[in-house]
Parts: C-alpha cells; structure tokens; sequence
C-alpha cells in the first residue's frame, strides 16, 4: 500500500489540505471552513488528526482531512496526543484546565488536579486582552514516560506533573515573564527543556524545575514555536521577532527570523540560506517532514489586528531540505497561518 503525505494548514478561517504528488504540494481540499484552528496533533502509527479550534472544541479527521468531526465542544487551545499511545489524547482549553481522552477523543475526563495548585499560582494565571483569561498554549507529554507532562500557560508559567496529573508544580523559577509559548523536553536528555516565552528562549537542565535565559547569538527578543532534531547535542529551530505583537504595527511588521542551535540551545545562528534576514510575516509554526528528519516546513502570516494589505507580509508555506541551510518558498497564501502540521497516511 502506498503511503501518502499531506500537510493540514490552519487558516484564520479554515484549514487547506495539501498533498504531496511527486515531491510538489498540490491542494487537495479546503475544510472547516469559518473556524480559526490553532494547534494540530498527530496520533501515532494512525490516521487521526486533531485540529484544535478557537472557542468551539476539539475536531477529529481519521480520513485524511476529507471528513472531520467534533469530539470535544469546549474553547480549547492546546492538543497533544500520547506519542506512546495514540490513543490517549489531552485538550488544554481557556480558562485553563487539562482534559484526557483514552479512546481517540471518544470520551473526556477534567484532569482536576490541575485545580488544585494553590491560589498564588492561579492568581499568575491571566491574559492581557479580555476577558483577561489565561489559556493552556502547549502541552509536551515525555515520550519515554507518560506520566511526565508540562503545560506552557499563556499567562501563567509553566506547571508539571510526574503523576499523569494527580499531583502538579509551579516550575517557572527564573523566568522573568510568564508568557509561555511552548515547552518541551530534549528527546537525547531526559533532564533537558526548553522553553519559548514573549520574553526570551530559556533552558533548564533539571526537568524544568529551574530555567536560565540561553539565547546566546540571537538578535530578537519574542520567541514562538520552536522544533527539535535529536542528536547527542540536539538541534533546534527558532521563530523569533522582535518585540511583541502590538509592536507589529509598525513598517517593519514582526521582523522575524529563524535561528538554528547546533548544541541544544546554548548557541544560536541567524539562518538566512534564500530568507530575508528581517520578515514582515510571523514565523507561526515549524515542523518536520515525518519521511525525512533533514527536511523542515515553515509557515508565515499576519493575524488578527496586525493584517495588512502590504503583500510582502503575507502568509506561505517554506520548505529547507538541508536542516535550515536554504529555504524556499513552496506555497504562497494570502492569509495568515496559524498552525501547520505534516502527516502520513
């Protein structure tokens, strides 16, 4: 049976899926068509795509995006399946709180835990704009235990538990602000993590508990999605800008940039390889080709209040063949994307 490839782009307003035919990105098909998805998951060794929807829920595709179905109404922000059982999937929503599914999205149980962290924690846990409501942004499951998950809270820090979520902590000592964009751990270290903030890249060598800036050769100062390439010293990829988004207004829109560290985050370099070395769109979202650990996919866009009409800040999908040394782009979008992911089935 031959195996295909399609990347899900989330949209503003919809999500395009793409289809590898010969190594060239066709569309296949636009669905979920008026929703705003910000996060997808994958399920292992399965066809199951989550897309995580603003202020409506959870959807499901098990037929290559062709179909989709509601399994959990809720205003959920964040999604990461178990990659040691696909099966077993998590929801974080605003307000913050965690859901657990066992059964691909079937059922859903509050991990309630999470509530019981004392008050000055959740008193951290806020948002600028109304309703001022904080929002889990990323949930990062260890792959060689389950029982290990770390929430990046938007605001609010980031939280841990070693139990599957009977018992959770506070671990953002050290850092300075506490909008979290993502969280995740080395897969070559098990005492290694990384975090991304509107503030700065950090690095803790113990599990998170304790985190120290690490941003040596970087230029920018807001840090979003980051992807990891395991190795015996890791190499990440980094979308950075400068400033925060209200800063975006300005001419040079985001002026954002990737960074590649070589030695797991403790040095960086400005990837340039057929990029502008200042972008106008935002860097919302880097993954790698399932097929091919070499080959990156990045995708770029202005959203909500910070649109444009400058067509030189409009979104796209890049590609690097060669671990950020060049890049292209492959599939220019007139709207901003959000989210991106690349499966096979």
């Amino acid at each position: 049976m031959s195996t295909l490839k399609r990347m899900y782009v989330g949209m503003e307003d919809c999500v395009e899926v793409l289809a590898d035919q010969d190594g060239r990105w066709v569309q296949e098909r636009t669905v979920l068509e008026g929703k705003e998805v910000g996060e997808f998951a994958v399920a292992p060794k399965s066809d199951s795509v989550y897309a995580a929807v603003y202020g409506e829920g959870l959807y499901r595709s098990g037929d290559g995006g062709a179909s989709w179905e509601l399994v959990l109404a809720d205003d959920v922000r964040a999604v990461s399946v178990d990659p040691s059982d696909g099966r077993t999937v998590y929801a974080g929503t605003e307000p913050i709180r965690l859901l657990r599914s066992d059964d691909d999205g079937a059922t859903w149980t509050e991990i309630e835990g999470l509530q019981r962290l004392p008050e000055e924690v959740k008193n951290q846990w806020w948002f600028p704009q109304p309703p001022h409501e904080g929002h889990v942004k990323d949930i990062f499951v260890h792959p060689s235990d389950p029982k290990i998950i770390h929430l990046a809270l938007e605001h609010g820090g980031i939280v841990r538990t070693f139990d599957g979520g009977e018992s959770w902590e506070d671990v953002s000592t050290g850092i300075e602000y506490l909008d979290i964009h993502m969280v995740a751990g080395d897969p070559s270290n098990k005492d290694l993590y990384y975090t991304a903030t509107a503030r700065g890249f950090y690095r803790s060598d113990d599990q998170g508990k304790t985190w120290a800036l690490s941003q040596d050769g970087m230029d920018r100062d807001y840090m979003h999605d980051f992807h990891i390439r395991a190795g015996d010293a890791s190499t990440l990829f980094l979308a950075t800008a400068f400033g925060s988004p209200p800063a975006w207004l300005r001419p040079e829109r985001a002026a954002s940039a990737i960074f590649r560290s070589r030695d797991g985050g403790l040095h960086w370099e400005h990837l340039t390889g057929g990029l502008p070395s200042s972008m106008k769109p935002m860097v919302s979202a880097i993954v790698n080709d399932p097929a091919n650990e070499s080959w990156l996919y990045m995708g770029l866009g202005l959203w909500g209040g910070y649109v444009t009409d400058d067509k030189t800040a409009k979104g796209g999908i890049w590609e690097s063949p060669d671990q950020g040394d060049t890049w292209r782009e492959i599939y220019p979008m007139e709207g901003a994307v959000r989210a991106l992911c690349v499966a096979l089935s």
